[in-house]
């Protein structure tokens, strides 16, 4: 490479994500580099599109102490929020694994601020930016390897081969690290046959409200497999939130919202809480391949990772080691691949594989998941050199929750084959109160026609705008019927019926779908999800009360018409006939 086979003064490095991995990588360098004497010319480029959701930071003792060796100073305030453990769920059976005092920090600043990982980044650039780093706000695009004329400057010549394009403009360095997180990346752009870590499919949001009148939860939640296509939900406690995250194969915002709903009628959420953000990210799901070409290299989750490290400790010490290869070892790929690759992220390799695996089987593991990690952190106390353990905690590592949740899955199938379900009976179920309606539709007109045409029988109605709050009000006061929309914000109506009637507080709730999609297959869907009825918009106001009640009342004159569309309203009426 133009001469130089490791780094040395004068060298010049890119590194494409501005995200914590890249301020970390970038901070690493110039510090270790400084130690050995060598000054670098680091430049940070900017990695992709923002989360907007801003997730909160959980710090371990080994993150802080990482932070604090590259010259992070540790605002005061960040002190003031530690959990008390993290809560496994599954199937109703429950575990706590305490934290040590001062273990675990949860760092955030959302609303008012920024998130946590916001707050991490920025504190891990103003150091690298104190040592000399220089962040560009510019995307990449590709990273060529061209190799200058024989003609050219020296000057040029002595750059390197390394062409980072970036938003129409073309630099030339030594080397190239990639610390562009789990999302979409470079792929090829970034070298032939790069194969970065799998990533898996999630949803996060914030939630606003679900502390109303408490304080903070003390501590964080996951909930192991609560819908099919969901492997697990967290929740995190953040500054003045909850932080949620849903995460599977084929996860989508319905379906995080569809959980929320479920873990606020089961006690594990505040009532009425509001989603004030929600959006899709990826998390990686185990190590990476061919992660290093001549002069590159890839740090952080878009080199490794699994869904139950939420800690930054693997990731800061990606970063580290990246620095030491770069700077002691040869830029040629196979010293590379030796340096870093198999001598620097062995264990984290190996661990980033075991926790992907074990979430399979903790899924299988049933109700015998929680189990599993009180076993596994009682096999192994302590995590590996660099705090390795699960869910931030120092353990179990995920080695041992691999084999903890292997072995409670195996039990968990046999036993399956030698016993009869029995699905757990509800201490108290609380009695249907007669006379009482609940309507779900977004739209107001609709609601507010339905709701005057039943309250003219006498009967008493609750309407929702918002269908987050159904579940835990069908929970807590059951209603004689729901009127149910099929289009609402969050969740179809055909999915929350389903639920309601899988759950043993709520399965004997009647339910009238409604719907302006009049159509075979429709109805049919809705029947299958468990309603009583199908009632096609706009809805009959005869039939709907004769479903109801079993009679057909008297017609009313001062039941009114609601435009639906402009001159007919949700009943089919003309609105302004005389």
């Amino acid at each position: 490479m133009s001469g130089i086979s490791k780094l040395a003064s004068g060298s010049r490095v890119a590194i494409v994500g501005g995200g914590i991995a890249g301020a970390g990588l970038a901070a690493s360098l110039l510090f270790n580099g400084r130690a050995r004497g060598v000054a670098l010319d680091v430049r940070v480029y900017a990695g992709g599109t923002e989360e907007r959701t801003a997730p909160p930071a959980l710090l371990t003792p080994e993150c802080r102490s990482r932070l604090a060796a590259l010259g992070c100073r540790i605002p005061p305030e960040w002190r003031t929020h530690e959990l008390r453990g993290v809560e496994i769920i599954s199937q109703g059976e429950r575990e706590l694994l305490p934290c040590a005092p001062g273990g675990l920090w949860v760092v955030d600043g959302w609303p008012q601020g920024e998130g946590g990982l916001d707050l991490v980044r920025q504190v891990l650039s103003t150091a690298a930016s104190s040592q000399g780093a220089r962040f560009v706000n510019r995307n990449v695009e590709r990273v060529e390897r061209q190799a200058p004329a024989p003609d050219a400057p020296t000057a040029v010549r002595n750059a390197g081969p390394l062409v980072v394009r970036a938003q129409g403009s073309g630099e030339r360095f030594h080397a190239v690290a990639l610390a562009a997180g789990a999302g979409p990346l470079l792929g090829d752009a970034f070298f032939k046959g790069f194969r970065p870590a799998p990533s898996m499919p999630a949803v996060q949001a914030r939630l606003k409200g679900a502390m109303v009148g408490r304080e903070l939860m003390p501590v964080a939640r996951l909930w192991v497999s609560p819908l099919p296509a969901v492997d697990a939900l967290f929740l995190i406690p953040g500054a003045g939130s909850v932080y949620a995250l849903a995460f599977g194969a084929a996860v989508t915002p319905a379906d995080l919202c569809q959980v929320l709903m479920m873990a606020a009628r089961d006690g594990l959420l505040e009532e009425g809480f509001e989603v004030a953000a929600l959006e899709t990210t990826r998390l990686p799901y185990g190590p990476g391949r061919t992660l290093v070409a001549p002069g590159q290299l890839v740090v952080g989750p878009a080199a490794f990772g699994h869904p139950l490290q939420v800690g930054l400790s693997e990731t800061l010490a990606s970063c580290s080691r990246a620095a030491v290869a770069l700077l002691d070892g040869s830029l040629d790929a196979p010293s590379l691949e030796r340096r870093y690759v198999r001598d620097g992220l062995g264990e984290l390799m190996e661990d980033a594989a075991a926790g992907a695996r074990a979430v399979s089987w903790l899924r299988r593991a049933g109700k015998r998941a929680p189990a599993a990690f009180v076993a596994a952190r009682a096999k192994h106390t302590l995590g590996g050199v660099y705090g390795g353990g699960v869910l931030g905690l120092s353990a179990p590592t995920p080695l041992s929750l691999l084999a903890a949740a292997r072995w409670a899955g195996v039990r968990e199938v046999v036993g399956s084959w030698l016993r009869t379900p029995m699905e757990p009976v509800p201490t108290m179920v609380p009695e249907v109160e007669p006379d009482l309606y609940y309507v779900v539709d977004d739209d107001a007109d609709t609601r507010e026609a339905l709701t005057l045409l039943l309250e003219s029988t006498g009967a008493r109605v609750v309407s929702f705008a918002d269908e987050l709050a159904l579940f835990c009000a069908v929970a807590r006061r059951p209603p004689t019927a729901i009127l149910l929309d099929v289009v609402l914000h969050w969740v179809d109506g055909l999915r929350l019926c389903e639920g309601l009637k899988q759950h043993p507080l709520t399965r004997d709730t009647r339910v009238l779908v409604m719907s302006g999609l009049n159509r075979p297959h429709v109805r049919q869907r809705a029947l299958d999800a468990g309603a009583e009825a199908f009632l096609p918009k706009p809805v009959n106001p005869d039939r709907l009360l004769c479903q109801l009640t079993g009679r057909v009342p008297e017609p009313v004159d001062n039941t009114p018409a609601v435009a639906r569309p402009a001159s007919v309203g949700p009943f089919g009426e003309d609105r302004y006939a005389s």
